[in-house]
C-alpha cells in the first residue's frame, strides 16, 4: 500500500537527481544547478511501498514521474492473453526512474511497476514540473529532449522486435531455419 513519507534531506537526494538520465546534463558541482535542483526537489513528494505493491499499473492514466530512491522494482507488461512478462528487475543502484512521459502530458502507462520488497520513491507531478519549467526553461528543454530520445529508442526497439518476430514466423511457416 502506498504510504506518504517524509522526504530525505535535499543534500542526500542531490546525487540521485544529478545522476538520473533525465537531469544529468546538470551538475551537483555547479552552484546554479544545485539551486535549480533544490527548487525542483521542493516539488517532489516521497512515497513508500511494500513488497508486491503496484506503483504504476499498465493502462492507467498517469501524471507522475517516479525516481526509485531505495529498494527494487520489477517492470512487467501484460500480453493480450493476460500473461505477465517481466521486462526488468531494477534496484536503486541503477538510478531508476519511470513514468517520465507524464512530464509531457497525462500518459497511459505502458507497463506495470511493482515493488520488490520495501521501496521508496520520489514523486513529481507532471503539472508541477511544467510550472517549474516556466521558471527554469533550460531544465525543461533538456529534460524534454531526453524524454523524446528515450521514447524514440523504445520505438526503434519495438520495431526491431516486430521485424525479428515477423522474420522468425515467416521462416517457421516456410519450414526454413
Amino acid at each position: 500500500m502506498k504510504t506518504l513519507i517524509p522526504k530525505i534531506p535535499f543534500e542526500e537526494a542531490l546525487p540521485r537527481l544529478a545522476n538520473i538520465g533525465l537531469f544529468n546534463d546538470f551538475s551537483e558541482n555547479n552552484e546554479e544547478d544545485v539551486e535549480m535542483f533544490r527548487k525542483l526537489y521542493e516539488k517532489f513528494t516521497a512515497e513508500s511501498y511494500d513488497d508486491n505493491d503496484l506503483i504504476v499499473k499498465e493502462g492507467d492514466k498517469g501524471d507522475n514521474l517516479y525516481i526509485l530512491n531505495e529498494g527494487a522494482v520489477q517492470i512487467f507488461r501484460t500480453t493480450q492473453y493476460g500473461d505477465e512478462i517481466a521486462i526488468a528487475d531494477l534496484d536503486d543502484s541503477f538510478d531508476v526512474f519511470f513514468g517520465e512521459a507524464a512530464l509531457i502530458e497525462d500518459d497511459e502507462r505502458s507497463a506495470t511497476v511493482r515493488a520488490i520488497g520495501k521501496c521508496r520513491v520520489l514523486v513529481l507531478k507532471g503539472t508541477d514540473f511544467i510550472d517549474f519549467c516556466k521558471v527554469y526553461p533550460i531544465l525543461g528543454f533538456y529534460t524534454y529532449k531526453k524524454i523524446m530520445k528515450r521514447m524514440q529508442q523504445t520505438r526503434k526497439r519495438a520495431h526491431n522486435d516486430i521485424a525479428t518476430l515477423y522474420a522468425a514466423l515467416f521462416r517457421e511457416i516456410e519450414g526454413t531455419d
